[in-house]
């Protein structure tokens, strides 16, 4: 009677701690989804774009349209949501945050079915996921190729890592859609490494079993893009600006200068981590935010500095004590290898940059491991208390100005510049535009392809600019400066051709 008792407790307690996480996530996301003006750009509409086209049947795209990688998984995911709800950026936005909800689940449920954590406890390393700042967030909800879906497929694939074929086959399609799938790869060999399977005859079968599976569906995707639609409906692989594939891209990401390399890892310390964490004061407007509010506070590093140095200290210590490894840290040390490996690939691979927030996300899942093998060593009440509490403390910073954002657009809607645009171009009865990339795209899919606006700098859909170029008596220019009779519409000039 007592078991069932706990069983019941447990399960209980699995229950309301993931509709906690739900939550969570909901609301970290809630205004990037549901209100259009506050982050949306042309990369994000191009992924709506080709949505629409494969949710009506004119196009049949394989890769991201004007390029000849990152897989177009996210344009057909939300294909059927705009068959049943409409094509707006929220019906594209739902399904990235749909794959959100299911990686803090995933998360959760790892560290208590592999590491045996309670799930209450799960929860609290969790949050480095779930409750991460708002230009963070942002990022995680951006259907612009693929930000979140690599820690997504790496969760799928230490799932399934005893089962070859549908490990290859997620491996397979998570390289395709984003590079950094190979990190979860290596992470993964490292594990089978450490616990000693990979060297014996059935680790290396099943190993070679999985990349076989990976390199077919690699081979199936190349064969697929000759009859794709490349650029636009209507359009081949001749139509492409660029046909470089994922693997020379990845070939051309190292970078050969060995004295940036330190470089690089200094600012991961000093301007990455400090971004991706959400403690540095830095204006939102700046990460294309639309608002005045911004995130962080001073001295803020202060307090991940103390989580971090008290975890290492906890998994050391109870490694050096024990002098043994136990089979419940493997999925804590896979996501640490999988943070850890992004980190090195991103300071290797930028040359010591460190500008772009979108490569470099996996740090949330190396926050997320380290907080779960912490838990597991640390068996002080004093130290665990300690160390909940500073990150409780991380949590609240990050929230803060996540809650601020969402208030304000509750509180006082807006209407953003793009729409008002959009609105003035179709009470004018302009049918055709051209303009620089990051308004062309995105006011075509506000207007949902009523008005074509070709991009005259970066083309990634070559089928408006033929069409524009088919109506050019009929067509206007868009542009960000004055220019000899043009008419101003909320910041821009609508300008004769």
């Amino acid at each position: 009677m007592t078991h069932t008792v706990a069983i019941k407790d447990r399960t209980r307690e699995r229950l309301l701690v993931a509709l906690f996480v739900i939550l969570i996530v909901v609301i970290r996301s809630a205004a990037f989804v549901f209100w259009e003006e506050t982050q949306f750009d042309s990369d994000q509409a191009v992924m709506g774009l080709m949505a629409k086209h494969v949710s009506e049947g004119r196009a049949f795209p394989i890769f991201f349209y004007g390029s000849n990688h990152i897989l177009a998984v996210q344009a057909w995911l939300a294909a059927p949501v705009f068959l049943l709800a409409g094509v707006s950026v929220t019906t594209l936005k739902l399904p990235i945050l749909a794959i959100n909800i299911v990686i803090a689940l995933l998360l959760l449920r790892g560290l208590e079915r592999y590491s045996g954590l309670r799930p209450a406890a799960a929860a609290v390393p969790v949050l480095f996921f779930a409750l991460p700042a708002p230009i963070t967030a942002a990022h995680l909800l951006e259907p612009s190729g693929g930000n979140v879906e690599p820690l997504l497929y790496a969760l799928l694939i230490w799932m399934t890592r005893r089962r070859p074929a549908w490990c290859g086959l997620i491996f397979g399609i998570g390289f395709l859609q984003r590079e950094f799938t190979l990190y979860a790869l290596v992470a993964l060999l490292a594990i089978d490494a450490i616990d000693g399977t990979l060297f014996t005859r059935d680790g290396l079968k099943a190993r070679f079993a999985m990349l076989r599976v990976s390199a077919e569906v690699w081979i199936v995707a190349q064969l697929l893009r000759y009859s794709s639609s490349a650029a636009g409906p209507g359009t081949t692989i001749a139509d492409l600006y660029r046909s470089h594939s994922n693997v020379t891209e990845l070939a051309q990401r190292v970078c050969l200068d060995p004295q940036m390399i330190p470089v690089g890892f200094g600012r991961i310390v000093t301007e990455h981590w400090p971004l991706l964490f959400g403690t540095r004061p830095l204006p939102m407007r700046d990460y294309a935010i639309a608002t005045d509010l911004w995130q962080g506070v001073a001295f803020g590093w202060i307090l991940p500095a103390a989580v971090l140095l008290l975890t290492l200290f906890g998994i050391v210590h109870r490694l050096l004590r024990d002098r043994a490894w136990r089979r419940e840290y493997d999925f804590c040390a896979y996501l640490v290898l999988l943070g850890s490996l992004s980190i090195a690939g991103y300071v290797v691979g930028r040359c010591g940059a460190v500008d772009l927030l979108r490569y470099e996300l996996l740090s949330l899942a190396g926050a997320v491991g380290l907080g779960g093998w912490f838990l597991l060593c640390v068996e002080s009440t004093s130290l665990r208390r300690t160390w909940l509490a500073l990150v409780c403390a991380c949590a609240v910073i990050a929230a803060v100005p996540g809650t601020r954002l969402l208030y304000q657009y509750v509180a006082r809607p807006q209407v953003g510049a793009k729409r008002l645009i959009a609105r003035h171009l179709e009470a004018r009865g302009i049918k055709y535009a051209t303009s620089d990339y990051w308004l062309a795209y995105s006011l075509t899919f506000l207007t949902n392809e009523r008005v074509i606006v070709a991009s005259d700098d970066f083309v990634r859909i070559a089928t408006y600019k033929k069409l524009v170029d088919e109506h050019h008596q009929e067509a206007v220019r868009i542009m960000r400066k004055p220019c000899p009779g043009g008419t101003p519409v909320a910041g821009v000039y609508l300008c004769p051709w």
